[in-house]
């Protein structure tokens, strides 16, 4: 029997969550509603899996890190109402196993834990850059402006601009700025 331990600041979601798993046949080991108390119930109950919210006090891609080193051997899911761009890859680095949406069916987020427990975890498809792009990417991300960017690369500021333009369309950027924030958070 898998071992689950869910982690959710939402009576709402913990308790519904815990009821769909029980009828599927899983133990719920535990029941958390911040980050810090998850980690603790983790290291008590040695879960196989564990269900992690993102937006909730001590949450966050920060504590899902701390989650990651207090408990290695746990497969992590991230179930979350985020979305944004580069989350997927964020929660990857972070260490989790696989990312859904709470917009997903009770059917999808089984399928998602069953995955997660083979090492096949669900993350929403990466959208593929040219070298190019990786390459702006890169230097954004290092805090680079424009004019400079197009110096280093040898390319006019028009065509970093054009750059820019792709990638925010591919990464569901909505300006520059969140671009340039993904950047950073990405060369962490």
């Amino acid at each position: 029997m898998v071992r689950i331990l869910i982690v959710d600041d939402h009576p709402v979601v913990r308790e519904g969550l815990a009821r769909l798993l029980a009828e599927r046949g899983a133990a719920v080991v535990g029941l958390a509603a911040t980050g810090e108390e998850g980690i603790r119930l983790a290291q008590e109950t040695g879960p196989d899996l564990i269900v992690w919210d993102l937006a909730m006090p001590g949450g966050g891609v920060e504590g899902l890190r701390r989650l990651r080193e207090a408990v290695p051997g746990a497969r992590i899911l991230v179930l979350t109402a985020l979305e944004g761009p580069g989350l997927g890859q964020e929660v990857r680095a972070a260490g989790a196993d696989g990312l859904l949406f709470k917009a997903s069916s009770a059917e999808e987020v089984w399928r998602g834990i069953c995955a997660c427990l083979r090492g096949e975890g669900p993350f929403p498809p990466v959208p593929s850059l040219s070298p190019r792009e990786e390459e702006v990417l890169r230097l954004l991300g290092a805090g680079r402006s424009n004019r400079e960017l197009a110096q280093e690369l040898g390319i006019s500021v028009k065509t970093v601009e054009s750059h820019v333009e792709s990638l925010k369309a591919k990464l569901g950027c909505r300006s520059a700025a969140e671009l340039r924030a993904l950047a950073l958070r990405r060369a962490r």
